[in-house]
């Protein structure tokens, strides 16, 4: 169901020495338009979920707001930004985990991801 809801998915392409400022400035626009597209489709998943949670489990506004709040302050700043996690280290040897890669580098050691990390 949720297969090509967002556009910004497709891969880009870089434009080249041969294309007019004019054609640069057009797929720019092209693409800050899916971007904002893509926001507005978040918002309305957002509000969807938001809505399920309040009927069906009871939440309140001021409970998301809390929680929002409590994210942001992960950092010791409210910023308005989620905190930037440091690369967490290997359960198994103690070394730093690199990128996204769904083993150790340096051992081979299975890693669990945080489904939310970015």
């Amino acid at each position: 169901m949720m297969t090509g809801l967002f556009a910004t998915s497709m891969a880009h392409r870089q434009p080249t020495e041969d294309q007019s400022s004019s054609r640069i400035v057009a797929e720019m626009g092209n693409r800050n338009e899916t971007i904002a597209l893509d926001v507005e489709k978040l918002f309305m998943i957002t509000e969807a979920l938001w809505s399920i949670l309040k009927e069906q489990h009871g939440y309140t506004d001021d409970d998301l707001g809390e929680m929002i709040q409590n994210i942001d302050l992960r950092d010791g700043r409210l910023d308005g930004k989620v905190a930037k996690k440091q690369n967490p280290l290997c359960p198994e040897c103690g070394r730093t985990l690199m990128g996204k890669h769904p083993v150790c580098l340096y051992c081979g050691t299975a890693v669990v991801r945080d489904p939310f990390e970015r």
